[in-house]
């Protein structure tokens, strides 16, 4: 039916790697899953004849038969929650920390694995790339004191929160520890900042705490809050009482006894000397 030339077959059929493609095209037809890599789905109840009827799998009667047995049920036994009750209260919204040990810190240093010269600060970023965070990083990162007895890494430190014995070792050798807030997004954009500039184009700005727990926590000195170098508006008012009063209404018997206090006239309660003169 069709004439193809001799130079033509030759040019076409002479490369192994055309016909590689032609037997690779060939199997297109025959592919299967691998034996056991997919289970059919086990229909019962559909008559004895099938030899999976009404009962299979479950047997006769019994809770086994009818239902399920409760994960939590123990055969009777007193169960696990009330051998070993939870007690107290945990805040379902706290933050999670990455905690960082000081002698991890000093082993990184020691084997040149901080991209930092002495001086400079080291930071939750600087700590992702370089491995000092490993793993999932939640809601910042906490700087331990195990190992503060060898601890000479000449950086200053940035990071969500600290030990005091942690921040006592970083400040012996006057380096400093600054405790900085850092909210999911603003964590996000601190430690992956191309993320931003490559989708959005621009890098959110940094947000100041909100509740009232974190800004006590970041502008206290002790714990080296950064609220106290960069005033804002939030510590306006910090630790300052309202000078507003409450108008309270106050009873009948509360007037009375506000009145009787205050009297300045005589009466039988107070008693003085008088003559008879001057009655």
């Amino acid at each position: 039916m069709f004439n193809i030339g001799q130079s033509f077959k030759l040019k076409a059929f002479s490369g192994s790697s055309l016909l590689t493609s032609f037997r690779n095209i060939s199997y297109l037809g025959k592919l299967e899953p691998f034996e056991g890599a997919v289970t059919q789905y086990k229909r019962l109840g559909r008559g004895p004849a099938s030899g999976k009827g009404k009962t299979s799998g479950r047997g006769q009667k019994g809770q086994k038969a009818r239902g399920k047995v409760p994960k939590w049920y123990e055969g009777g036994q007193t169960p696990f929650y009330k051998r070993f009750p939870i007690i107290g209260f945990k805040r379902p919204h706290r933050k999670i920390y990455h905690d960082i040990n000081l002698e991890r810190i000093q082993d990184f240093w020691n084997t040149g694995r901080i991209p930092l010269n002495p001086g400079e600060t080291l930071t939750i970023k600087v700590m992702k790339d370089c491995g000092i965070i490993s793993g999932t990083l939640k809601d910042g990162a906490k700087i331990l004191a195990n190992g503060k007895e060898d601890y000479n890494v000449p950086l200053s430190i940035e990071a969500s929160k600290a030990s005091l014995s942690a921040i006592r070792a970083i400040e012996n050798l006057e380096q400093k520890f600054t405790a900085v807030y850092h909210s999911e997004l603003g964590l996000k954009a601190h430690v992956d900042p191309d993320y931003f500039y490559l989708r959005k184009g621009y890098l959110p700005l940094q947000a100041r705490p909100t509740h009232r727990r974190d800004i006590g926590y970041y502008s206290n000195p002790d714990k080296r809050g950064y609220l106290l170098e960069n005033k804002s508006i939030l510590l306006d008012h910090m630790g300052q009482e309202s000078s507003a009063r409450r108008n309270v209404r106050k009873s009948e018997l509360a007037k009375q006894l506000e009145s009787a206090s205050n009297k300045t006239s005589s009466d039988f309660a107070q008693s003085s000397e008088i003559s008879v003169a001057d009655l």
